[in-house]
């Protein structure tokens, strides 16, 4: 499948159920939009510093940052909520280049960064897996999903294990097949871990794809899904890590889990509280957009409206929520989008009580360094994981 035909593909997933784009809030044209900047040679402010991380410090993915719109790994300050560009994936000097389609972020056992991009793999357009020193910023590609055994575009998802093995959402054949695929970053041993096409893993819907993956404290991986029928039907199954069976957790079509008009569309935002939580961020539904970060009980699936933002009694308001992670402090991080048709980014961190909402960083503000043009990814560094060895 070539370049133009996985952009045709979204397009119609986009379309399906509705059949316009407008009633999902930008979600989907958000996503379409990474994509179609890999023809468009974007040339976005933001230059490459090498910058050291440490522990607490936000990984944020601008699909489309960087030189030519190529895509950059920015740094945040949780304090000040500066940003600097760790990692400009339009700049050679740095390592294997980018395509405008950055899709995930992920902190490894010993402070490496991961990266994935959707298609910036072989000749066959599958993803690729890319390691970023954490100090400098220069990426090795580790992965080539456009090679080898297993191949297909890289989406929404990215994970590291407690063995260091990095959990990925793929694309299977490039046709829209999804599955989570494990690979070892030192071998490139790659494993099939669950196929949404294999029902004998657990039912599925053959039109239902991964909208993002957690990891749980146990090992297990949740995974976001949604379909495009047009009706508020997504759900979050947890997969046995070693079987891959999936198991039903929350399904939004069961008002008995939570009467919430709510969709997994796009939204890249799922993630482990401190606690245990589960949080879920949403694009609304075709039929009710809404813009909310969900509270979800791990036993029960059962789901609490945490933070609505569309409702400026919890804090500046925000549309397309992109991107979530949880602090140490159990404060959760989310990227979202100014309301209308605006390119400012804008990263609120929420309490995790209240659900109230404070800004961090607006991309419309340059004292705060380089703007983020499509935030898609967020992730927060550990203390076990600091790159500077902090405990």
């Amino acid at each position: 499948m070539n370049k133009a035909t996985i952009l045709a593909t979204l397009l119609s997933l986009c379309r399906s159920g509705s059949g316009r784009i407008s009633n999902i809030r930008f979600s989907c044209l958000r996503f379409l939009l990474s994509c179609l900047w890999l023809f468009a040679g974007l040339l976005l402010a933001g230059s490459s510093v090498q910058a050291g991380t440490k522990a607490g410090d936000i990984l944020v993915i601008d699909a489309i940052g960087g030189a030519n719109g190529s895509g950059a790994l920015f740094l945040v300050n949780p304090t000040t909520g500066q940003r600097t560009v760790l990692s400009d994936f339009g700049n050679p000097a740095q390592g294997a280049l980018g395509t405008g389609s950055l899709t995930g972020v992920a902190v490894g056992t010993a402070g490496l960064i991961f990266v994935t991009d959707l298609i910036a793999g072989g000749p066959a357009f599958g993803g690729a897996l890319f390691g970023v020193d954490p100090n400098t910023g220069n990426r090795t590609l580790l992965s080539d999903f456009g090679q080898g055994d297993i191949q297909g575009p890289l989406y929404y998802g990215l994970a590291v294990n407690a063995k260091g093995k990095v959990i990925a959402n793929l694309d299977r054949l490039g046709e829209f097949k999804f599955a989570l695929v494990r690979i070892d970053p030192e071998t490139d041993k790659r494993a099939l871990i669950t196929d949404l096409a294999n029902p004998t893993q657990g039912g599925t819907d053959s039109d239902r794809f991964i909208t993002d993956l957690a990891l749980e404290r146990s090992g297990k991986i949740l995974i976001g899904t949604a379909r495009g029928s047009g009706q508020p039907d997504s759900a979050i199954f947890r997969v046995h890590p070693v079987t891959g069976k999936r198991r039903l957790l929350s399904d939004f079509a069961n008002a008995a889990q939570g009467a919430d008009v709510a969709d997994l569309w796009f939204s890249t935002g799922l993630a482990i509280e401190t606690s245990g939580q589960i949080m879920a961020t949403s694009g609304g539904s075709i039929a009710a957009p809404r813009d909310l970060l969900l509270w979800i009980e791990p036993k029960t699936g059962r789901r609490i409206v945490l933070s609505d933002f569309d409702n400026p009694a919890q804090g500046n308001i925000g549309a397309s929520l992109k991107g979530v992670a949880a602090e140490e402090s159990g404060e959760i991080i989310v990227g979202v989008a100014k309301p209308g048709f605006s390119d400012a980014t804008l990263l609120f961190r929420v309490e995790p009580t209240t659900g109230e909402r404070a800004l961090l960083s607006d991309s419309d503000n340059p004292v705060q360094g380089p703007s983020l043009g499509a935030v898609v990814y967020i992730a927060v560094i550990p203390k076990d994981r600091d790159a500077r060895g902090h405990d």
